[in-house]
């Protein structure tokens, strides 16, 4: 009994599973439509090296990765007891690539009434210690930040999205199947 009993379970189970897998028809019963894509450069590469040339890039002195700083606390000053300010929650970058804002989120409590504020990434500065420790400090104070106006993402392109993405929000990709890597 016990036996039959788990069977039957597992045969739900995979059945479940196996339907939730299956394509059903659009509505109208047509072809999807091809949409047009253009596509232009979002960064340039950087003097002295060749762009069509994979990985030729390396790290050198001085460059900071980009989730380096997101989600970094900013001070107010560069003092061992500095309080903090906000919080880096994005970064702005301009049609060529280069960065425009820092968005700092600023007020609230663990994120709950916190608004975004857009500084210029001159706001910003860098310490370090002599023990090579960083942190972030900005020029302007918290009361400043709070008067400031808040940032309305709305307003920016929605970003980067999968090819096959729809109005509805799906991600899948072009074709209708699981993504694969590609072949090597």
């Amino acid at each position: 009994m016990k036996t039959a009993l788990l069977g039957a379970t597992c045969a739900l189970l995979i059945s479940g599973s196996a339907l939730a897998q299956t394509a059903t028809p659009s509505a109208g019963g047509s072809a999807e439509t091809e949409m047009s894509v253009s596509t232009k450069d979002v960064f340039t590469a950087p003097p002295g090296t060749d762009a069509n040339t994979v990985g030729s890039i390396q790290p050198k002195d001085g460059q900071v990765l980009a989730t380096n700083f997101i989600g970094q606390s900013v001070y107010e000053s560069d003092k061992a007891d500095a309080a903090t300010v906000g919080k880096v929650n994005d970064l702005i970058f301009t049609p060529e690539g280069k960065i425009e804002a820092a968005v700092v989120g600023v007020g609230g409590f663990l994120g709950v009434g916190e608004k975004d504020v857009a500084v210029s990434p001159d706001q910003l500065q860098m310490a370090t210690r002599s023990d090579g420790k960083t942190w972030l400090v900005m020029k302007a104070s918290k009361d400043q930040l709070n008067s400031a106006p808040a940032f309305d993402r709305n307003k920016l392109a929605e970003g980067v999205a999968s090819p096959g993405a729809s109005d509805s929000g799906t991600t899948a990709p072009a074709g209708g199947g699981t993504a694969s890597p590609p072949a090597q």
